[in-house]
């Protein structure tokens, strides 16, 4: 007779003691055995299941964008990092040059940044000091305004001298020109017309201060000094503010807008980084490149299969034909053996990792279940391979 492997094994044994037991039944301590205790009674059935081999880990890895692929860098049956990269675009070099330039940005604004704070003492000083000129320029401003005006030109005794001196002016030339009109010789005459010319100038630089004393500004040189009065209040009033910004540290708003272009120059590495790595298909954890579906030269679009990445090093056994009767016998935690059709001598023992809570579409009533077999399995062992489960129940 040819037994079904799914038939589990206790169930031939349970037979067996039973036929033995009912071929001794013609003596009495046989019948007796028989008659006060049933064998099946505590016997409970392996949960049978048919599944298939897969990694616990693996992805099939795309580009978001499309592109012309550059590079491929790795074959079927490489074994790759985290992280490693597997495929390149031919926009990676212009990007790459994208990132340098945005991080050389992100440097200066930095450097930007805390020099502001490094050098706040300093630029206080600074600013305290160009106050302090302007406040001495608008005094001296204001002076002069002050003293162009009729009455401000001279105090009352310079204007007495200088009257005085006038007079006394008047008669010296008067005496230089007695003296030239009664020189003789050329000699004595040269030096009677060198002493009155000399005497006229000295006279009429003292007529010119008294005429300045006692006179009033022309209208050019009033609009002038109005001009320079003006100025040198606005030039009071801007340092003035710019003390104000920095007396108790940075300027506020310089620190907003340096504040704001080093924000810039974040949010602009992160995006040359970002796009950097929608160039670059890397391996999102360690594993084996199971199958590679492209080749360089050519032009993929977004989302197409590049990659097949799988980690082999844990395996788990997916059913597909366990019914709603079994699975209500089997909870997540449970003993499993496994065997395979291709693999006679092979059997493993694993765990109930998963069940679906829910019922998987097709034919039947069917609920997935998965079998975590761990490490230690022969590589014989493959993804995709047929798998018999034996689930032994838990109380």
């Amino acid at each position: 007779m040819k037994v079904d492997r799914h038939f589990p094994t206790r169930y031939l044994l349970v037979l067996a003691m039973a036929f033995v037991l009912v071929s001794c039944s013609g003596t009495d301590q046989a019948t007796t055995a028989l008659a006060g205790s049933d064998p099946l009674a505590d016997f409970v059935p392996a949960v049978s299941a048919t599944g298939m081999v897969k990694p616990a880990r693996w992805a099939t890895l795309s580009f978001p964008g499309g592109g012309l692929v550059r590079e491929v860098l790795v074959e079927r049956g490489d074994q790759v990092n985290a992280g490693q990269v597997l495929v390149q675009l031919g926009s990676v070099d212009q990007v790459r040059a994208s990132l340098t330039a945005a991080q050389l940005e992100l440097i200066s604004a930095q450097q930007a940044y805390d020099a502001l704070f490094e050098n706040a003492d300093l630029v206080t000083t600074q600013a305290q000091l160009a106050l302090a000129h302007a406040r001495d320029a608008l005094e001296d401003a204001e002076y002069d305004w002050q003293v162009l005006q009729p009455g401000y030109r001279a105090s009352g005794d310079t204007i007495d001298a200088a009257e005085a001196n006038l007079v006394l002016a008047d008669e010296e030339v008067d005496r230089a020109q007695q003296v030239y009109d009664h020189a003789s010789g050329e000699a004595g005459k040269a030096l009677a017309l060198s002493n009155l010319i000399a005497a006229r100038k000295q006279r009429d630089s003292i007529q010119r201060n008294l005429n300045w004393y006692l006179g009033s500004p022309t209208e050019i040189d009033q609009a002038i000094q109005d001009a320079e009065l003006a100025q040198a209040k606005a030039q009071l009033a801007a340092a003035e503010k710019e003390f104000a910004k920095v007396e108790n540290g940075p300027d506020p708003e310089a620190v907003e807008l340096t504040q704001a272009r080093l924000d810039n120059g974040k949010a602009a590495v992160a995006a040359a980084e970002s796009a950097l790595a929608d160039t670059e298909l890397r391996a999102d954890f360690a594993g084996t490149v199971s199958d590679v579906y492209i080749r360089a030269g050519e032009f993929i679009g977004p989302g197409q299969p590049i990659v097949l990445l799988a980690d082999l090093s844990e395996l788990i056994v997916e059913t597909t034909d366990l019914n709603e009767i079994d699975v209500a016998r089997v909870a997540v935690g449970d003993s499993a053996t496994v065997t395979f059709d291709a693999l006679p001598d092979v059997e493993l023992q694993g765990t109930l990792s998963y069940i679906a809570s829910k019922a998987d579409p097709g034919t039947g009533v069917n609920y997935l279940v998965e079998v975590q077999i761990g490490g230690g399995f022969p590589e014989s062992v493959r993804w995709g391979m047929t798998a018999y489960v034996e689930v032994e129940p838990g109380p």
